[in-house]
């Protein structure tokens, strides 16, 4: 089978492209190895960053769908920092005298919905396929498709690689290789009757032994909870096995927390995902025939953890440089390095602050100097230090 882009991965990214292809009117396939809905850890947390990203993808109607789900929980409080010795931050988030600063969302009701609007008449949409191998053919690239029992051969001129930290895509085509410190470990759980939620909000703890790391819980609608960690991954030796414990023994340490979790119940067994810092040097977002997006190109914040809006943004800026290198015929990287300058554009400024601020917060002094009611913070608030950092913890 032929085709003009292959897009590997159904989440917001991959969804991102494959939409901003059809307006393009490019016929394209979009694969996906899990069938939908899927679940994915994270905090499942989105604010106007969100909502602005789809308005660029000129899909108000996908915004508005958000807003409209019986599955999305507004809140009002906001997000809640807490530091090692407990002290609270309300950052503060700007937003609609009509709308919330911050909603959750349960990511395999958000992933389903986004998937909904992808456009069926020029995207082949393909779920419980996974790529096997994909190596350059003539003019093409060769992707060996697998469904069930089932394998297919698909010639495309160029690849999206929307398939998360360990792409498969950039590991074929890109040799990607990580640095250490790009890579963070994630764990979540689901749970009822978490206390001290009764302004719904979001609450991210900076504490020991997760540092740079922190410990997040989300309430979700229908009056469920996800309580996780992220942690960066040589601060574990790189073992999942070693965070359930880890979930635990923080809980324990640390006395709101457990007052928090005393009586809560847990409706789930803990899950484990990985993550890839955005910012690296080592990471690359283009080669000869491909495009990485989301979690691929690791546009994930390093400070926050958040990445669904930039996944969003990077599959449309994708989709943008794809019909150029269409119309022009031309798919080496050079053709191609418009959108690694995009990105680097919208998103390094950040990453790079980010990771600043995550030296200095691999011991607790950091957030607790920030989040404490002193007169240094009040000194740092009038040096418009605080500003800095509330940019960045923008959902």
């Amino acid at each position: 089978m032929e085709t003009n882009v292959l897009v590997v991965g159904a989440g917001p990214a991959g969804v991102a492209s494959s939409i901003a292809l059809s307006q393009r009117g490019i016929d394209h396939v979009l694969i996906d190895r899990a069938v939908f809905p899927r679940d994915k850890v994270d905090g499942n947390a989105f604010g106007q960053d969100l909502l602005a990203a789809l308005n660029r993808l000129n899909r108000p109607d996908l915004a508005a769908a958000l807003l409209a789900s019986p599955d999305l929980l507004p809140c009002p409080a906001g997000a809640w920092i807490f530091s090692d010795r407990g002290d609270r931050y309300q950052p503060p988030l700007p937003h609609p005298a009509d709308q919330a600063p911050i909603y959750t969302m349960d990511r395999q009701a958000m992933d389903a919905l986004l998937l909904g609007f992808v456009d069926r008449s020029t995207a082949d949409l393909r779920l419980g396929c996974e790529l096997v191998t994909l190596e350059p053919a003539g003019d093409r690239l060769a992707a060996v498709v697998k469904i069930g029992e089932q394998t297919e051969t698909l010639h495309t001129k160029l690849v999206i690689g929307a398939d998360g930290a360990r792409s498969r895509v950039a590991s074929l085509l890109l040799n990607q290789t990580e640095d250490p410190t790009d890579r963070a470990l994630t764990l979540h759980r689901y749970y009822r009757n978490v206390a001290g939620f009764e302004q719904p909000h979001i609450e991210a703890h900076y504490i020991q032994p997760l540092l740079p790391g922190f410990l997040f819980i989300a309430p979700l609608a229908h009056g469920r909870f996800k309580v996780g960690l992220g942690t960066r991954a040589d601060r574990i030796g790189n073992d999942p096995a070693r965070l359930s414990g880890l979930l635990s023994e923080v809980i324990a340490a640390k006395p709101w927390l457990r007052e928090r979790l005393a009586t809560a119940e847990p409706i789930s067994e803990p899950e484990t995902w990985p993550m890839t810092f955005g910012g690296s040097a080592q990471i690359r977002r283009s080669g000869d025939r491909v495009l990485l997006v989301g979690d691929a190109a690791g546009l994930c914040n390093p400070l926050t953890g958040f990445g669904t809006a930039k996944a969003i943004d990077s599959g449309r800026l994708a989709a943008a440089v794809a019909a150029t290198a269409i119309r022009v015929g031309q798919f080496d990287r050079a053709a191609l390095s418009a959108y690694d300058r995009d990105l680097q554009r919208l998103f390094d400024q950040e990453f790079v602050l980010s990771r600043r601020i995550n030296r200095w917060n691999q011991s607790p002094w950091f957030m607790n100097f920030l989040t404490g009611r002193s007169l240094p913070r009040r000194l740092l608030q009038s040096a418009k230090t605080l500003r800095r950092w509330d940019a960045l913890v923008q959902v």
